[in-house]
């Protein structure tokens, strides 16, 4: 990835919103409105580029490890957790994966900050076809992971429902957010509400933008709070997707 090329363009361009270097351009429905990338200066490209390939490895080790996150979600997430330095929320860890990349990251970085990863564990919770179905056994199998790698001692993790443990993250005062939970409209409208109650900066994050049921209490907050919005567009098709929310 080099300067002018469209993805670095567009990244650069939604990171100068997030951060308030400049006001978004994108439309009510939370989309790009032309099919050309906005035009970002070139040193502000080159600071990203830098970025990208400070993380290139990385990401490629969990590309082949996940295919839940495309790997510009990965580059997006590294970057964030590299510029936005405070403790991490992250509510829906399933398997632990994004877990772990934050992790890496963050030992990479060297910062001494935790990270709060939130889940429900349903021990048992089996699917139509008889299987271990999302939250179930997986959140059981990470938490054994992050006690046993000393790498991921920086971890707390919280089993519990996220709508109920906003007392909980007012005392984290999280700066990173990372919501990839219920994609049910009402529960992610329920998770950005703690939002809300923030008198903090911070990201929030939120994967699987393309559904409507995430997008839509997105674009609501937007409308009701006063947050920097950009959309990435980082899913082509189907429910990938991230989009952010920002308090300076």
């Amino acid at each position: 990835m080099n300067v002018g090329d469209p993805f670095v363009r567009h990244t650069a361009y939604c990171f100068q919103v997030l951060e308030g270097v400049r006001k978004d351009d994108f439309n009510e429905k939370g989309l790009w409105p032309s099919r050309d990338p906005a035009d970002v200066d070139e040193p502000t490209q080159e600071v990203l580029v830098a970025q990208l390939q400070r993380w290139k490895e990385l990401v490629k080790k969990y590309t082949a490890v996940t295919k839940m996150l495309d790997p510009r979600e990965m580059f997006i997430l590294s970057i964030a957790v590299q510029r936005w330095a405070g403790p991490i929320l992250e509510v829906g860890t399933y398997k632990g994966i994004t877990t772990c990349l934050m992790c890496e990251v963050l030992n990479s970085l060297k910062r001494r900050v935790q990270l709060f990863t939130v889940e429900l564990l349903r021990e048992g919770y089996k699917g139509p076809a008889g299987d271990d179905e999302y939250p179930g056994e997986n959140y059981f199998k990470a938490l054994q992971q992050f006690r046993s790698q000393k790498a991921l001692s920086r971890v707390v993790p919280i089993v519990g429902d996220s709508h109920k443990l906003f007392p909980v993250f007012w005392g984290v005062r999280p700066v990173l957010i990372f919501l990839d939970g219920d994609h049910t409209e009402e529960g992610v409208t329920q998770d950005l509400q703690m939002l809300k109650n923030f008198n903090h900066p911070f990201i929030c994050l939120l994967h699987d933008a393309n559904l409507s049921s995430v997008m839509e209490p997105v674009l609501k907050l937007r409308s009701e709070i006063p947050v920097h919005f950009a959309n990435f567009h980082t899913g082509a098709s189907g429910e990938k997707g991230l989009v952010a929310l920002s308090r300076p």
